[in-house]
């Protein structure tokens, strides 16, 4: 079993009636409301005229949703449970055509945006309230080069359409550790995967991309054209278009994968986290390796390190091994899959529906007292405020991702060695607000020693402040991108960067 613990935000928003009771029917004789009331890019109230709908309608292959439909209620539904939104209009794209006509809707209707993949916005963010939702779930196509080792993915491919593709013929992608998680939000803010330290994230592995942006153009940018937004689109999220398709390089792969779990009990915790530190330093690039302090429902803590051994499977058991010496082992799992299974085996706990807060950030190389005091601060803070449901994750990083020059792609975090990740999460909203605050004030013990730096695939309630300050030395090249490919900020609901206020 690995622990791969899921983290998240309470952002309800209030919307109280929904739309007009009069309905009418129009051509393919669904019910839909004479008019609806929704929220323009500025947060305006308007309201969408019955006539505009249906002919954004017909300008679509697939069905354009509203509140009166009976598939509303089930699309507008996303990973993360916290957010209850209820979209005006719900676009369900089929075709690279019905992303064009979506987007032109929704910028000639200057309707707050969002677009959906996956739906694994731990920020809710592929939902708006009384907006338009641009549902990319219908372009699914995955065509796979054996011979040069590529893919050219559709931009509502989930995770699991591409390892499977690949696996078929001894290939494997980098990224990802869910398989129904979008490919196209993965891979936008960086894509962090069980491969990574041998071959790098997802950026760092893609090849091309086709880009719809803002004002309807369909541009192709890869290391010979459009370079600057080829750069921007690795790692700077989805701040400069909808990428409708992506072209991945692979990697051949030994498909049997050895993987192990030691449980440790809560008093050997501050001695777990000095053997992690300690190994992670001299850790072969092969091994994925977390570490997690877990309080359950029932508010018993355990301390869990799980790796999985990416390389030669006779080298597999000497480095696992070590990974139960980090203290007195209390229980151990071990076992050898595929990969392609491996990539499934986190899918129940980080199932859609659930509840979740988390906050997150990159850590360096930790050594001497301010190792000791981040070990202390995150160990006691743990125990002395317990919160059931909660974790402290620590993930490692470097290896392949550090051999990237920070400026070669927008993601920044090019000299970090661990990802740090706290939160709380459960299956029932009651209880749930108290995940937000527990995991606010656990922050605040953390944040000091990460720097600033963070995984915008990970970001809840990250300020603005925040967000600039994360892409470091980037983040003047990323603003004038977002100043050159959309200069409106159509496309806001992200992490997201604000163009440069005209002059």
């Amino acid at each position: 079993m690995e622990s791969h613990m899921q983290l998240n935000i309470n952002r309800r928003s209030a919307l109280t009636g929904t739309a007009a009771a009069v309905t009418i029917s129009f051509a393919g004789g669904r019910a839909r409301a004479a008019d609806l009331p929704v929220v323009t890019l500025d947060g305006a109230e308007a309201t969408l005229r019955d006539a505009d709908i249906a002919t954004f309608s017909k300008s679509m292959t697939g069905p354009v949703l509203t509140p009166a439909d009976a598939d509303y209620n089930n699309a507008r539904k996303i990973w993360n449970a916290m957010f209850e939104r209820r979209p005006a209009l719900i676009a369900k794209c089929t075709s690279v055509e019905d992303v064009k006509a979506a987007v032109s809707f929704g910028r000639d209707h200057n309707l707050l945006t969002a677009v959906k993949c996956g739906g694994h916005s731990i920020s809710g963010q592929s939902v708006c309230e009384r907006g338009l939702v641009i549902d990319l779930t219908g372009l699914r196509s995955v065509e796979l080069d054996a011979k040069a080792r590529t893919v050219r993915v559709a931009g509502g491919c989930l995770l699991g359409d591409v390892d499977a593709a690949a696996y078929a013929v001894g290939l494997a992608s980098t990224f990802g550790v869910v398989s129904h998680t979008g490919v196209g939000g993965l891979t936008l803010g960086g894509g962090m995967g069980r491969l990574q330290r041998q071959f790098g994230m997802a950026v760092d592995n893609v090849l091309e991309v086709q880009v719809l942006t803002a004002d309807g153009r369909l541009v192709t940018a890869n290391k010979d054209q459009n370079q600057d937004l080829y750069w921007g689109v690795r790692g700077g999220g989805g701040n400069f278009g909808i990428v409708t398709s992506f072209k991945f390089q692979l990697h051949p792969f030994d498909s049997a994968v050895t993987t192990t779990s030691f449980n440790y009990g809560a008093n050997d915790a501050k001695q777990v986290l000095r053997a992690y530190f300690d190994y992670a330093n001299i850790a072969p690039d092969e091994l994925w390796l977390t570490l997690g302090l877990g309080r359950n429902g029932k508010g018993e803590v355990g301390v869990n390190v799980s790796g999985s051994y990416m390389g030669s499977p006779d080298k597999a058991d000497a480095t696992l091994k070590t990974l139960g010496t980090f203290g007195s082992v209390k229980g151990k799992r071990t076992g050898t899959m595929p990969y392609v299974a491996l990539q499934k085996i986190a899918d129940v706990g980080g199932r859609h529906g659930r509840y979740h807060y988390a906050k997150s950030g990159m850590l360096g190389t930790i050594e001497g007292p301010t190792r000791a005091k981040l070990i202390d601060a995150t160990v006691d803070y743990f125990m002395d405020q317990p919160q059931n449901n909660s974790h402290a994750l620590f993930l490692l990083m470097g290896g392949a991702i550090n051999r990237v020059p920070a400026d070669a792609t927008a993601y920044p975090h090019r000299t970090a060695m661990h990802n740090v990740d706290v939160g709380a999460d459960g299956d029932v909203r009651e209880g749930s607000d108290a995940y937000v605050q527990w995991g606010r004030k656990y922050w605040d013990v953390i944040d000091p020693f990460t720097g600033g730096g963070f995984y915008i695939n990970s970001a809840m309630d990250d300020g603005e402040k925040r967000v600039r300050g994360n892409f470091g030395g980037n983040l003047d090249r990323l603003v004038a991108l977002k100043t050159k490919y959309d200069p409106s900020n159509f496309f806001r609901l992200n992490a997201n960067i604000k163009p440069m206020a005209k002059i």
